[in-house]
């Protein structure tokens, strides 16, 4: 048995291949040989540091998600001392909180394979909706007259323009884009009323 520190490097090393080829190829398209060609391993090292497929999905997942609950709570503690909207739509959309672009990719891809996966649903909904929560608790801060369902929405709207936004950063788009992003975020916090 190898050393403890050489094979958890050696386990995150296959984590992270799994997580590229997730990205490229999708869960179900993410298979053993491909992992193994990213890892520069051969395939039963794989599943030695995996597990077999339900294991293997169930660490992507929890390493996503747990990538994503950082990013949120990074974001929290940038926004204490209730922070502006303009605040938290700096902080999303600013270069600094750009994240790994294979994260948002494999996200979508494990919604797509939650079916498969018992218990998975649940904790991508879990994750995510710590995401608009936070949106809509800066925006009910920040316009106390408006309705707790009115700033949802636009909680939710702003975090689904960051999302769309980060999605495609794999393109390197015209800067325009993130721009008008931004500015769409803006615009549709100042529909809300202020107090």
């Amino acid at each position: 048995m190898g050393r403890p520190s050489v094979q958890k490097q050696r386990k995150a090393e296959v984590l992270d291949a799994f997580l590229t080829c997730a990205a490229k190829y999708g869960i179900e398209g993410a298979t053993l040989e491909r992992i193994a060609a990213e890892a520069g391993l051969k395939r039963p090292l794989i599943r030695h540091h995996l597990g077999n497929r339900d294991d293997m999905v169930k660490a992507l997942a929890e390493h996503v998600l747990a990538e994503i609950e950082a990013l949120t709570g990074r974001m929290k503690e940038a926004l204490v001392d209730y922070p502006s909207a303009k605040d938290f739509i700096d902080t999303l959309f600013s270069r600094e909180s750009v994240t790994d672009p294979r994260l948002n990719i494999v996200f979508q891809s494990l919604a797509q394979a939650s079916e498969s996966y018992p218990g998975l649903r649940l904790e991508l909904i879990r994750v995510m909706q710590k995401l608009y929560d936070m949106a809509s608790e800066v925006m009910a801060q920040n316009y106390p007259r408006s309705s707790n369902a009115d700033c949802q929405i636009v909680g939710q709207g702003i975090v689904g323009l960051y999302l769309t936004q980060d999605s495609l950063n794999p393109l390197n788009p015209p800067v325009e884009w993130a721009y008008s992003a931004y500015f769409a975020a803006l615009r549709l916090a100042n529909t809300l009323q202020a107090a």
